[in-house]
């Protein structure tokens, strides 16, 4: 009994040694791992073994956006007061309330606080936008440092119109110009134009063209580019842009011929002259004269409007109004009207003696002889004369007209030179009228005469002489058809005209003074 008792004895000793031995192999390996993992912590927590931050980068320049949210990792578990002590932005962001964030990541779930847990600091998770562009930031964190920079963001460097511009075209678009390619397809409500007028965007390399309906003349204006513009790779600007300008002002009238209220001759030009160039055609169609009244445009320029009208009436009060466009299309605001009235009609031109007798006249210029033997008829015949030599020849031949006159004839004015006065201007129609040989009595190269010639004729002192037998001596018909003719037209009071060149001029004579007196007829006395 005592062996089985011992042997009992000894096989429950053996299981208890049995059970026992294993305990100090796993308090060695307890304490192993327990120093592994303090070996392995301390290597990971040194600052050499700080994962680096993680934030968004722009794909171009790898800048930091504007928004960006900073992560870092720590290789050990720390609470949120340790990070914030050693967690550093220069230069610093914007306020930022809630903008850093501690958690802490395990192996598991239940051991975000074992030696081998990771920390993870996120700045600004919300993304906003803090940081300001084209700045170079440093974060430092338990003693190292990470040096980054934010993007650049699109800048407005060049304007069209030029900012406090006037004298803007209304139909010009708008042009602002950015340091960087835009985005093509910005929305237009990030530009508005005050006051307010249809428009539309284009975004074009570096420019914002903005075409727009035409503005008002003579306004100003103001383009607001509001901030989120964005260039080619994204990044939205942050500047609002506020750009004044004002139009040009609207065409108008700065001079008018003949002036307000003045008397115009019945054939003078109407001149308007605009402060800018014109569209021609609106200009004219725009032009009115009451009452009405025919006539034909001209422009010596593009600021100038001639109108040249047929014939107005005399003595009659025209308004005129004109308006139109410019060549830009900006209308004039209100038509310009003045008035002027004609000169009253002059005095008739004498055609006939008055008292019923024969006038006899002679024109131009002839030779010496050719003179001299129409004298001497009349001297003979005792008949008296209005002759009508040309200044020059009445220059050149100073003892002819001295003879007329000595002889009692009469010596009128026929111009210096027989020009034809309504072709000339009226500077030039003084000077052929004050040049010509004798006073108060016009003959008019040709019979031409308008309102302009009739005005300086009068203003000169002077009545126009006409004729209304006319013989055409001039041509060289025979002394018979001269006679001829002026028997056949001649009535009382007939004033006869021929011309001193005449070559059968004074053979006619001799024949048609005795003829004239015997059909009754008697000849002027001056």
């Amino acid at each position: 009994m005592g062996v089985v008792d011992s042997q009992a004895t000894a096989e429950v000793d053996g299981r208890v040694a049995s059970r026992s031995r294993p305990l100090p192999v796993l308090a060695y390996l307890l304490i192993g791992l327990v120093v592994l993992l303090l070996v392995i912590d301390s290597c990971r927590t040194s600052a050499a073994d700080l994962a680096g931050p993680y934030y968004a980068l722009d794909g171009l320049g790898e800048d930091v956006w504007l928004d960006s949210s900073i992560r870092v990792v720590v290789d050990r578990p720390m609470s949120f007061q340790e990070v914030e002590k050693t967690f550093r932005i220069e230069p610093q962001p914007s306020d930022c309330p809630q903008c850093l964030t501690v958690a802490r990541d395990g192996l598991t779930p239940w051991d975000d606080w074992a030696p081998w847990a990771e920390t993870i600091v996120v700045f600004n998770p919300h993304r906003l936008q803090v940081f300001q562009a084209e700045t170079d930031y440093t974060l430092d964190i338990l003693g190292k440092r990470f040096p980054f920079r934010t993007i650049p963001i699109p800048k407005a460097v060049r304007f069209s119109p030029a900012p406090g511009q006037t004298g803007v075209s209304t139909t010009a678009p708008i042009e602002i110009e950015f340091d960087r390619p835009l985005a093509d397809d910005n929305p237009q409500d990030l530009v508005t134009i005050t006051p307010s007028v249809p428009f539309s965007t284009r975004w074009q390399g570096q420019k914002l063209i903005v075409e727009h309906e035409r503005l008002l003349a003579g306004s100003p204006y103001g383009v607001s580019l509001s901030p989120g513009i964005r260039d080619s790779a994204g990044h939205p600007s942050q500047e609002h842009y506020f750009l004044v300008f004002a139009t040009a002002n609207p065409p108008t009238v700065v001079g008018a011929e003949p002036a307000e209220n003045s008397v115009q001759h019945v054939f003078g030009e109407v001149k308007v002259a605009f402060d800018q160039p014109m569209d021609r055609t609106s200009v004219e169609q725009s032009f009115r004269v009451e009452p009405q009244a025919s006539g034909s445009f001209g422009w010596p320029d593009d600021k100038t409007l001639v109108w040249k009208p047929l014939a107005l009436l005399y003595s009659t009060t025209y308004r005129i109004s004109v308006g139109g466009a410019s060549q830009t299309g900006d209308p004039v605001v209100q038509d310009f009207s003045w008035q002027f009235r004609t000169q009253d009609p002059p005095p008739p031109v004498i055609t006939s003696s008055g008292d019923g007798t024969i006038v006899l006249t002679f024109d131009d210029q002839g030779s010496k002889a050719q003179v001299e033997a129409i004298l001497n008829v009349l001297a003979e015949n005792i008949a008296k004369a209005v002759f009508f030599p040309t200044g020059k020849w009445a220059e050149q031949n100073t003892d002819l007209i001295d003879r007329m006159k000595a002889e009692g004839h009469l010596v009128g004015n026929h111009t210096y030179s027989h020009a034809n006065l309504t072709k000339l201007s009226e500077q030039d129609i003084r000077w052929e009228i004050e040049h010509g040989a004798g006073r108060d009595l016009l003959r008019l190269p040709y019979g031409a005469r308008n309102a302009l010639v009739d005005s300086v004729a009068a203003d000169l002192g002077y009545s126009i002489y006409g004729w209304n037998v006319d013989p055409e001596d001039w041509k060289g018909v025979s002394a018979q058809g001269i006679v001829e003719t002026v028997i056949r037209e001649v009535k009382p009071g007939s004033v006869i005209v021929l011309h001193l060149e005449g070559t059968n001029t004074a053979e006619a004579l001799k024949h048609l003074i005795p003829l004239l007196r015997q059909m009754g007829y008697k000849f002027w006395q001056p």
